[in-house]
């Protein structure tokens, strides 16, 4: 095809493949004969890989959204945070942002396996260590980040990931100080910094008589503190809900004034019923006020595809109903498209009868 020019097509009129004689099978061979190819051995054509349509920003924009910072949180027991914050980095750059994604996870940060990149040397803990010396540049981000693989489709310098840390045991070289300033670098850097969070708030290890000691959550709230937007990811069922909303005032209680998005994942009627959007609905406005929250429906297809894949949901699966809830998220923040005007026909209908 035009698309792919490398794969020949057969034309229509194209003899069919004759049987062998019977001679040529059994071992014999006819004088001025070819010998039979073997079909079983050739080898099927490449899948095209799907195409991802990329939205670049329109300069002449009359109100252009500012360089920000978005953190991705949520409670222990897994409901979703990395999904969530690699699908919305993915979400954006398609939509013509320069995204960093950033893994500030101090307790299980998974990222890089998430997305299939080495994280032998973590570059947020570099990107960190560079901050508390005064030297991390632009360059030195450039450098300690990594790109997506060739086969997301995206340019390298519209998505960067800087991974987090191998073992938990490292937790110390991401202290308070060095993760503001890591932050505040990244958001010179890109157009939006999407930061997944660990899940941990309290702060009651700052009572010990060692003041200028390491913080392990120093990091989460410093990321928390720094961002200019908020999103709290929760599991759609009974335990999910009850974990989210006994830990949301502790979230609020931390932050300063930045709005907080909230997201309900893997919202599906066999853990919770008949009509499980409205319960979803009628359990956070009635224990937590919260009316306004993103809703996303249990596709585990989709997430599936992504882990196997080690690609984010919008690039393996564009067309699914978890993307479709990502770009409603990001719609949220504030990144929609703009909407394409109806066009004007040169050929003006007239009704005659």
């Amino acid at each position: 095809t035009a698309a792919y020019p490398d794969v020949a097509e057969e034309p229509s009129d194209a003899p069919r493949t004759v049987t062998a004689p019977r001679r040529a099978r059994q071992g014999g061979r006819e004088s001025g004969s070819e010998p039979e190819p073997d079909v079983r051995s050739s080898e099927p054509a490449a899948i095209a890989p799907t195409r991802i349509p990329f939205h670049p920003i329109d300069a002449d924009a009359a109100q252009p959204v500012p360089s920000r910072i978005i953190a991705v949180w949520g409670p222990t027991g897994a409901p979703g945070r990395t999904v969530t914050a690699t699908a919305l980095a993915a979400e954006l750059a398609l939509r013509g942002r320069r995204v960093a994604l950033v893994d500030a996870d101090t307790y299980g940060g998974t990222i890089a396996p998430a997305l299939g990149l080495l994280d032998e040397s973590p570059g947020f803990a570099a990107a960190c260590r560079l901050a508390g010396s005064g030297s991390l540049t632009e360059a030195e981000l450039e450098r300690v980040s990594q790109p997506l693989s060739s086969d997301a489709g995206i340019a390298r310098d519209r998505l960067r990931v800087l991974t987090g840390i191998g073992r938990p045991s490292r937790w110390p070289e991401l202290s308070n100080d060095r993760v503001t300033a890591a932050l505040t670098a990244c958001r010179d850097w890109c157009d939006v910094v999407v930061v997944d969070v660990g899940f941990n708030l309290e702060t009651d290890e700052e009572l010990s008589s060692d003041l200028f000691a390491p913080r392990r959550n120093a990091a989460t709230i410093a990321a928390l503190r720094a961002a200019d937007r908020v999103v709290a990811v929760g599991a759609g069922d009974p335990l999910g809900l009850a974990r989210f909303l006994r830990s949301y005032p502790d979230l609020i209680e931390t932050l300063t004034d930045a709005p907080v998005h909230v997201v309900i994942t893997r919202v599906r009627s066999s853990v919770l019923g008949i009509d499980p959007t409205a319960q979803v609905r009628h359990t956070l406005d009635r224990f937590a006020g919260i009316q306004d929250a993103v809703l996303i429906d249990d596709d585990p297809a989709a997430a599936d595809a992504a882990l196997l894949s080690a690609l984010p949901v919008p690039i393996i699966a564009p067309k699914s109903a978890l993307r479709q809830s990502i770009a409603a998220l990001a719609d949220r923040l504030g990144y929609e498209l703009p909407k394409a005007g109806r066009q004007r026909s040169a050929f003006p209908w007239r009704r005659t009868g």
